[in-house]
């Protein structure tokens, strides 16, 4: 199990999309490619690290089986949390991180804390470009779980094979018809 490294890459991955946004705003404001381009990279960097992890967790930590009770797909939320990803661009020149980086990083550090301790892994836009699902599952002892499938499950009472990243957070890496 991963634990804390799975969910600061899982939520820290979810914020890549906003400073991909602010080093676009960036560009369009004809900024020197110096303000823009380390954003952009740190962007695409965490892409990277959470599609690594997802790989190196799918491979190399011990598999459980785990049988589905109930489920309900949970990345269908995502206009609550886009409402939250627009707020730093809404005024864009107050919060460029090249010129008032402090409150740049204030307000990353505050919608990080937010999805961390609310447990809103399930909306990452990044990992739905990756073709990932987000579900809220149970299992046969009705303990409620997030499960990250590429699968589309269909009905409840599957068994399927996981690996756990974190405390009630699983990655689908296999398994009956899901």
């Amino acid at each position: 199990m991963l634990n804390n490294i799975a969910k600061f890459l899982l939520a820290s991955t979810s914020l890549s999309p906003v400073l991909g946004a602010v080093a676009v705003d960036q560009f369009a404001n004809n900024k020197s490619w110096t303000s823009w381009v380390a954003l952009l990279g740190i962007a695409i960097f965490l892409v990277f690290l959470c599609w690594m992890m997802l790989q190196y967790a799918s491979s190399n930590i011990q598999k459980d089986l785990f049988i589905i009770k109930e489920f309900e797909r949970k990345d269908t939320e995502t206009l609550a949390f886009m409402l939250a990803y627009l707020l730093p661009l809404i005024s864009a020149d107050n919060i460029a991180l090249t010129s008032e980086w402090l409150l740049g990083v204030y307000t990353f550090a505050i919608i990080f804390l937010i999805i961390v301790h609310a447990g809103a892994f399930h909306f990452n836009p990044v990992m739905g470009l990756l073709g990932y699902h987000f579900y809220s599952v149970k299992n046969k002892e009705g303990m409620s779980h997030l499960l990250i499938s590429k699968e589309e499950l269909r009905r409840p009472g599957n068994e399927i094979q996981v690996v756990q990243l974190a405390h009630n957070i699983n990655l689908h890496v296999g398994g009956t018809d899901a």
